[in-house]
């Protein structure tokens, strides 16, 4: 009798046992389990419903402001021969009567402080063969900062150097007074996709550099995983720089940030 209740009570304690060990387990699990679910997809792809990067869109002009810089450009008045408001050539001849107006405008956008008028010149200039109009309308935007970089963005490409170096710097000036690191990354993100120039695509994805993580690599993976093979290879390079790993798939990139991305306080 004695060893029946000895062998009963030591099959009681072996089933608690089990039981506690089968309860950690659960919860070993299930803690697993919880932290699986609970990690963040941090690579969130631009037509997701949320993204670290804020896309910036084109500016337009209003219907009054391209009719007010139409009259703007009909009243601007070309100064006499001896004027400073003419508008002269490296040879001293003087540009034609359609080139000093738009040059003429570009001054007064800044002399006015009129973000309208300068933007609505763009495109103008643009398809302009007149390099120091280019330049004119580029220091016009230019004085707008944050506010035109979408209208100095195609500049960036422009055949002539001086024109494309000097629409680069207004454009990383302006860059430098943004504080949303998101919008941020998203203009870096247009002038990569649209920029062909080797270096000056380095110096732009290199901007990334020291930018809320999050949002530096949903950039690189969304042009990585796009058709400029000029854009890929510097934001390969970039991505290097960030992470200090080769480049290996969007895979090992959302690992990256899983292991080392600190979110702010705020944002935990």
């Amino acid at each position: 009798m004695k060893m029946r209740a000895r062998t009963k009570k030591l099959i009681a304690v072996v089933a608690v046992a089990v039981a506690v060990a089968a309860g950690v387990a659960y919860l070993f699990l299930r803690g697993e389990k919880g932290d699986k679910v609970e990690r963040k997809a941090y690579l969130v792809q631009k037509n997701a419903t949320k993204s670290a990067v804020k896309y910036p869109t084109a500016s337009k002009s209003s219907g009054k402001a391209e009719k007010d810089r139409k009259g703007a450009l009909k009243s601007v008045r070309i100064g006499a021969a001896d004027g400073d408001e003419i508008y002269r050539d490296s040879d001293g001849k003087p540009y034609p009567p359609a080139d000093q107006k738009i040059m003429a405008a570009a001054a007064a956008a800044i002399e006015n402080d009129d973000l309208e008028g300068a933007r609505s010149l763009a495109k103008t200039a643009l398809n302009s063969n007149n390099a120091e109009l280019k330049e004119m309308v580029i220091d016009a935007l230019g004085w707008f900062g944050e506010a035109a970089m979408a209208e100095l963005t195609p500049f960036m490409s422009d055949a002539n150097e001086d024109v494309a170096e000097k629409a680069a710097d207004h454009w990383k000036d302006a860059l430098q007074e943004m504080s949303d690191d998101g919008e941020k990354a998203g203009i870096v993100e247009m002038s990569l996709n649209s920029l062909r120039n080797k270096d000056l695509l380095e110096d732009v994805a290199n901007e990334l550099i020291g930018m809320d993580e999050v949002a530096a690599l949903q950039v690189l993976v969304n042009v990585i995983e796009g058709d400029n093979k000029l854009a890929v290879e510097a934001a390969q390079d970039t991505y290097e720089s960030i992470t200090g790993e080769k480049w290996a798939g969007v895979d090992a990139a959302e690992q990256w940030l899983q292991d080392n991305y600190k979110p702010p306080d705020d944002d935990e």
